[in-house]
């Protein structure tokens, strides 16, 4: 049974979009129909939104590829100036993360469509730099473009699915991002056997991983919905129930911001654990996918091997992402899944730190598996947790805001963490990452303790609640008494 009471109410029955919410709030919508729109959303929705993160990720990403294939030398550029070429794109990508806005005041068909084209140019742009300078514009403009998709594709979605669907499909979009990696590294391994007499393979990598984003921008165009209440490919019966199923009022109208809401998801103390936890989380993120081609090139691979020897780790961490999910959605526990798989993280940057000896590449090579493999789930699950607990469009737009600009700031520690100079061991970034990855265990076991508190709490004071039950949050948010915390 769905979020309301079965019933043998048909498709034709229903009023349309625009009359939802007029006289009655409620219509009842049975499993099987609930069950059909979300298989629609599942092929039509999330498909072009996972492509356009691994573009995004295959994008920004590659620089590290490109590092291994001899960038830094060919431009001459020293530790601290590549320091700053991956700041770069940090710095812009944080001060322009408020763009996650426009995802409520623009069509979204159009706006990422622009964003693609924007970004895809300037990745290929980069394959045609000369020196330290042109490569920083490259990237600043990458990180301008990229900010607002990054941070609001998973609210996005949240506007597609109901809070017990949400963890596997932003799972599942989140986890393309060691899918891109591990694509950037088996496509780097074959790009740089290109033998050119006048061009770098690094300059190869750039174009040709550029390229397919603005062509997949024709598609964006074309097929990606900007709601639920607009989608092209459902009926007009159809629409409103998509829009039914969600507890939302009208989402046919223009979206507009509610100020109440933002202020309080800017006030509340679970975004800033949340926050704090994607602090921790995106050191290695950003740091994995910058600096991880190198660290095992200097186990003693060659260039080429390092970049073919980079994907596997990206690749099982993926599968991961989509089992915590899975597990996550079935059984709840999102708190306890984000602090498993941190642990093992911790474990591996310790591997990393600890293991001096350059010859004793197995256990180092296991420390690069366990600490890909950890980081990536408790990244996924911890925003996916974040945009479950958040009542209204508005609140969860501005947790994700915080979390986005103010999470995003381990990037600028991670860039100048693992430096040529304190290779091929890398002590202090692996220590930094070890450290943080044990943080992100401690605050979600407490914030998992808390929510469970303010469950019963709750259940004591207005009695229990059936976790199968839509709550119409619209004007409390999950102040409301009858809303639950997922944890």
């Amino acid at each position: 049974m769905s979020a309301v009471k079965e019933s043998s109410l048909h498709l034709e029955d229903v009023k349309s979009p625009q009359d939802v919410g007029k006289n009655d709030r409620t219509i009842e919508v049975s499993a099987t129909e609930e069950a059909f729109i979300r298989k629609k959303f599942d092929r039509r929705v999330l498909p072009i939104v996972c492509i356009l993160y691994v573009l995004s990720y295959l994008d920004r990403g590659n620089i590290g590829n490109a590092k291994t294939a001899g960038l830094d030398t060919d431009l001459g550029i020293s530790d601290s100036q590549w320091a700053w070429v991956l700041n770069a794109f940090y710095i812009c990508y944080v001060l322009f993360e408020w763009t996650t806005v426009f995802w409520k005041l623009f069509p979204a068909h159009i706006y990422v469509t622009a964003l693609c084209i924007c970004w895809g140019a300037a990745a290929m742009c980069a394959g045609a730099v000369n020196n330290m300078a042109e490569l920083i514009v490259c990237r600043c403009l990458l990180g301008v473009f990229e900010a607002a998709f990054g941070a609001g594709a998973p609210y996005f979605l949240s506007l597609f699915y109901q809070r017990r669907e949400l963890g596997f499909r932003v799972s599942i979009l989140l986890g393309m991002s060691p899918v891109a990696n591990c694509f950037a590294s088996s496509l780097a391994y074959g790009i740089t056997h290109i033998r050119h007499s006048s061009l770098e393979s690094w300059r190869f990598l750039f174009i040709i991983e550029g390229a397919p984003t603005v062509l997949f921008a024709i598609v964006v165009f074309f097929f990606l919905p900007d709601s639920p209440g607009t989608a092209k490919f459902l009926s007009e019966s159809e629409q409103t129930i998509a829009v039914e199923r969600l507890q939302t009022v009208d989402r046919t109208a223009k979206n507009r911001l509610d100020r109440r809401q933002v202020l309080a998801g800017l006030s509340d103390y679970k975004n800033y654990v949340h926050t704090l936890i994607h602090f921790c989380c995106n050191f290695s993120f950003a740091g994995l996918s910058n600096f991880l081609p190198t660290i095992i090139q200097h186990m003693g691979y060659t260039s080429i091997n390092a970049q073919g020897l980079s994907a596997p780790p990206y690749f099982v961490s993926f599968l991961f992402c989509v089992a915590a999910a899975i597990f996550s959605d079935r059984y709840g526990r999102r708190g306890l899944v984000i602090v498993f798989f941190s642990t093992v993280g911790m474990i591996g940057y310790l591997l990393l730190a600890t293991v001096q000896d350059e010859n004793k590449v197995g256990p180092r090579y296991l420390g690069v598996w366990l600490a890909t493999c950890g980081v990536f789930p408790a990244l996924c699950i911890n925003i996916t947790w974040l945009l479950n607990n958040q009542g209204g469009d508005s609140k969860k737009g501005a947790g994700m805001a915080l979390l986005a600009v103010f999470g995003q700031c381990s990037s600028f520690v991670s860039s100048t963490a693992f430096p040529d100079s304190e290779g091929p061991i890398y002590i202090r970034g692996c220590a930094i990452g070890c450290a943080l990855t044990g943080c992100i265990a401690i605050m979600a076991l407490g914030l998992y303790l808390k929510l469970n508190h303010e469950n019963k709490k709750r259940d004591r004071l207005y009695g229990p609640v059936d976790d199968n039950v839509h709550i119409d949050v619209t004007e409390d948010g999950d102040a409301n008494p009858r809303f639950r915390y997922l944890v």
